[in-house]
């Protein structure tokens, strides 16, 4: 193989990171979501990061252009508070979705994988995406992830 060159499969894993980039470039940073909160504190983006590992916010880890969390805007109200019963369907994701779990329980994950169901049509929501119907009908969101994850109505 020549420098420069690349097989279909690193053109693929290229692209998706390409694309993954391109699409977190338009959400919020820590500091964005602080300020959202209400928060003025100059630590402000730790109580972020406090609140991503919680599971209470969804945020997607990126390399550019320097390494951080971004953090979807559709997660958020227009007052800047997250949508209501948002850590109950992060947290079915997380235990019941097939997103990255190693032996032992351990996650390695940069989250991609519960973007992408946010993003996704879903039969449960008349073909529209989780983010799309999220603000306004959380309850019907975290129906959708009960049905598809643990097989409950």
């Amino acid at each position: 193989m020549h420098f420069g060159t690349f097989t279909p499969a690193q053109r693929i894993f290229r692209d998706a990171a390409n694309a993954r980039q391109a699409l977190a470039s338009q959400w919020l940073s820590a500091a964005q979501v602080s300020q959202g909160l209400g928060s003025h504190a100059p630590n402000g983006s730790h109580l972020i990061s406090q609140l991503r590992r919680a599971g209470k916010l969804l945020g997607v880890y990126v390399t550019h252009p320097s390494p951080s969390y971004r953090y979807p805007a559709w997660q958020f109200l227009p007052s800047g508070q997250p949508v209501d019963h948002l850590t109950e369907i992060l947290a079915l994701l997380r235990e019941f979705g097939p997103f990255e779990h190693e032996l032992g329980g351990l996650r390695r994950s940069t989250y991609w994988g519960e973007v992408e169901w946010f993003l996704s049509p879903h039969a449960m929501l008349g073909g529209a995406t989780p983010s799309q119907i999220l603000s306004a009908d959380p309850c019907r969101v975290l129906r959708a992830a009960h049905v598809e994850f643990q097989g409950e109505a």
